[in-house]
């Protein structure tokens, strides 16, 4: 196995592994050694699924029906808060909107588009500074998933990454339409 394939692997290993952060090593996963790496993961019981249009790859613990086979989850699944899969949720219908619009570009929002999504799910009696606080803890939380990047031009713009289409989908959004009007309308944030 060539140094790209061993980079690739150690990438996967961190997380979501984009294009942008080492072209060459995702060139070399797609095109010469996806078979090799795919190989090492299945051994541990992961899967590789690669987005090769947005650029992003990942791992995920296989699926395997026979128990007596299957082997301990080695990628933990998490609880996310409510305010977290909130902002993940409006990102993701954010960034369908903005699929539709423009074409091969980033989408692009600010720290102001964030805040003014989120305040329509929050009760008007929080006191401000609280409300920023909130917001800026939820935005790292989110930017950690691999949902969002800082961008370097800006300190309060961010780039909604594509693979938050890949953890949801839109069907589960166009479900979840329903639920976003109802906490609209209880006002909900705890």
């Amino acid at each position: 196995m060539n140094q790209d394939a061993r980079i690739a692997i150690v990438l996967l290993l961190k997380g979501l592994f984009y294009k942008s952060d080492n072209e060459k090593a995702f060139f070399e996963l797609i095109n010469n050694s996806y078979g090799a790496i795919s190989e090492y993961f299945t051994i541990i019981g992961l899967d590789v699924l690669i987005d090769e249009n947005d650029g992003y790859a990942y791992l995920k613990n296989s699926i395997i029906e026979d128990e007596k086979e299957s082997l301990p989850k080695l990628i933990q699944s998490r609880e996310l808060s409510y305010k977290v899969s909130l902002l993940c949720l409006l990102l993701r219908k954010k960034i369908a909107d903005f699929d539709m619009q423009n074409e091969n570009e980033r989408a692009i929002v600010t720290k102001e588009d964030i805040s003014s999504l989120i305040l329509l799910f929050l009760d008007i009696k929080f006191n401000e500074v609280k409300i920023t606080k909130e917001i800026d803890v939820t935005i790292k939380k989110v930017q950690e998933l691999g949902f969002l990047k800082k961008l370097k031009i800006s300190d309060d713009a961010y780039e909604i990454k594509s693979s938050i289409k890949a953890f949801i989908d839109a069907s589960w959004l166009d479900e979840f339409d329903t639920k976003l009007s109802d906490y609209k309308k209880a006002e909900l944030w705890t």
